[in-house]
């Protein structure tokens, strides 16, 4: 059995699969909202447990942590602006706070281990979370800044899980041309997170080539 110690990357990872498959059935149900903010927690702590960090970065790791764990609390609940604002913020920061963590374990030696290459897909799954977060909070803030195509958008509203869907799209560059930035800075946003996947991806597998030029040398 593994045990989330000596894998931690790998139970986050499963967790943020678990976070994007349970979520349709989740958001539908009466206590829905209780539940994904119960999953986000989990996610939460599982992220930071996988950081690695140390010293004055845990510290750092708690101190965002507990806001983003506060505020989503509060807007499964009270789902008004100011707290979504605040939440989308909270979220957001503590997202980058581990996406930097991973990405120095991931670079921080010569040796690739299992638990990096968990890292690394970890890593990956949670810049399109933390990119979410701002693409929601361009909405709420100037509403109408996407479009959805009528014909996947019955009832004409951005929702957030629209916008997470979104998020991936454009990280992984596969763009179905369904959902559209209109407004000027939400095409900003968009095309910074086209480039960071690009070059994320080409960190990756260059490290990869390289560590394995170096094993046949």
């Amino acid at each position: 059995m593994i045990k989330p110690g000596r894998l931690p990357n790998l139970f986050l990872l499963l967790a943020l699969i678990a976070q994007v498959l349970l979520y349709p059935l989740l958001e539908t149900w009466a206590h829905g909202r209780a539940a994904l903010a119960a999953v986000d927690w989990l996610i939460l702590a599982l992220a930071l447990r996988a950081a690695r960090s140390t010293g004055e970065e845990t510290r750092l790791g708690y101190v965002l942590m507990v806001p983003a764990m506060a505020t989503n609390a509060l807007v499964a609940f009270v789902p008004e602006t100011s707290l979504l604002i605040l939440s989308f913020v909270a979220q957001a920061a503590f997202h980058t706070f581990i996406i930097v963590c991973l990405l120095r374990y991931i670079l921080q030696d010569d040796d690739m281990t299992l638990d990096e290459l968990f890292a690394a897909a970890s890593l990956y799954v949670l810049m399109a979370f933390a990119f979410s977060f701002v693409l929601a909070g361009v909405e709420l803030l100037a509403p109408g800044s996407f479009f959805i195509n009528p014909a996947n958008n019955p009832d004409a509203t951005v929702g957030w899980w629209d916008l997470v869907y979104f998020s991936f799209t454009c990280l992984t560059s596969v763009g179905f041309g369904e959902i559209t930035p209109v407004s000027d800075f939400a095409r900003s946003v968009v095309m910074i997170e086209q480039m960071s996947g690009v070059l994320f991806l080409a960190i990756v597998i260059s490290r990869l080539i390289s560590m394995h030029g170096a094993r046949r040398r």
